[in-house]
């Protein structure tokens, strides 16, 4: 399960736009919120394990803007907060149903 977490992140570290533009502004909104909810499920992989979240390695491709590094630093610390808060473990939520809470949030334009 490690080893899929890790390609995950790699996966979602490589979004298919040209290499020098910002990815993230370049999403619409429904690619937005589709990559939100899989790096806020990752969080919620890692949250699970009990790993916290300045122990979560992010594997970067080297040519990241500072807008998509802080976007998905951003994201997964929302995610640890919003599963910390709320108490949240995975007898109480899956991951599919915290990704399905986070997508149609994102859509709705408000956080979870």
């Amino acid at each position: 399960m490690k080893k899929s977490l890790g390609a995950l992140l790699l996966l979602l570290g490589s979004v298919s736009c040209p290499a020098l533009a910002d990815r993230i502004s370049q999403m619409n909104q429904t690619d937005l919120c589709t990559y939100t909810a899989k790096l806020q499920v990752a969080g919620y992989y890692y949250f699970m394990q009990g790993l916290p979240r300045d122990q979560v390695k992010i594997h970067w491709h080297g040519d990241e803007t500072r807008n998509e590094i802080d976007f998905i630093s951003r994201t997964l610390d929302r995610a640890y907060g919003w599963l910390a808060s709320t108490g949240a473990s995975e007898s109480t939520i899956s991951a599919q149903r915290f990704g399905d809470l986070v997508y149609d949030a994102c859509m709705r334009g408000i956080e979870l």
